[in-house]
């Protein structure tokens, strides 16, 4: 995993295929290929020679899989490769990196979601992120955020921040819209490895729904 890089992971070997990681409309992707879209994380081949391919990290809310190389899929039974080593340059060796992580759309039209949410806060453009070394205790802040009232934008938030347990929050997770709002993101800057490799990773979402979720410091919404 690019764990190894960043610090530990608690998604260790034995919660492979047992863990309940989300709701059951939630669907992650590490996915390479183009068919994904054209991603700072899509290309042909990864620097084993691996052909790009689509491996499903969270399946129907359930832990299904790793990002792998050639010498760690056959330690966890895999048949092949997630095709997922890329190395920066030719002076540095390939490592284990992010292709386009991606969670799949679901079913719901935007305009539907916040009409039918009852006093929700509406969170846009990321600003900072914070995660603990496990990967399991968070928190990110957002440039702008507005509050729905009666299914619409009202007043507008400066720099709302949320946190939680990784767990607990995708198992929160009860909407997601449709691929008519999905948009695949990306980061140009990610960084890992000693020396350091910079590389561009992709990260499809739509808009989505979160129950009970912290926000700011003391209060709760959906």
């Amino acid at each position: 995993m690019e764990a190894n890089f960043a610090g530990m992971s608690f998604l260790t070997l034995e919660k492979l295929g047992k863990l309940r990681y989300g709701s059951d409309i939630v669907n992650v992707v590490a996915d390479a290929r183009l068919d994904h879209g054209p991603g700072l994380g899509t290309f042909g081949y990864d620097d084993e020679g691996v052909p790009a391919q689509c491996t499903p990290i969270i399946t129907g809310g359930l832990f299904t899989g790793y990002l792998t190389n050639r010498e760690t899929a056959v330690s966890i039974g895999l048949d092949r490769s997630g095709g997922t080593m890329r190395t920066e340059s030719w002076n540095r060796l390939p490592i284990i990196r992010m292709t386009n992580i991606s969670i799949l759309p679901g079913s719901w039209r935007y305009d539907d979601l916040i009409a039918d949410t009852d006093d929700p806060v509406l969170m846009e453009t990321n600003r900072s992120w914070s995660i603990d070394d496990r990967r399991y205790h968070f928190q990110f802040s957002t440039e702008i955020g507005w509050e729905i009232k009666g299914g619409k934008k009202t007043r507008m938030l400066k720099n709302p921040s949320y946190s939680g347990i990784t767990t607990e929050f995708w198992n929160s997770c009860d909407a997601i819209c449709s691929r008519e709002d999905w948009t695949l993101w990306g980061t140009p800057n990610c960084g890992k490895g000693q020396p350091m490799q910079t590389m561009g990773t992709g990260h499809g979402a739509a808009p989505a729904r979160f129950r009970k979720v912290k926000l700011g410091a003391a209060f709760a919404k959906s």
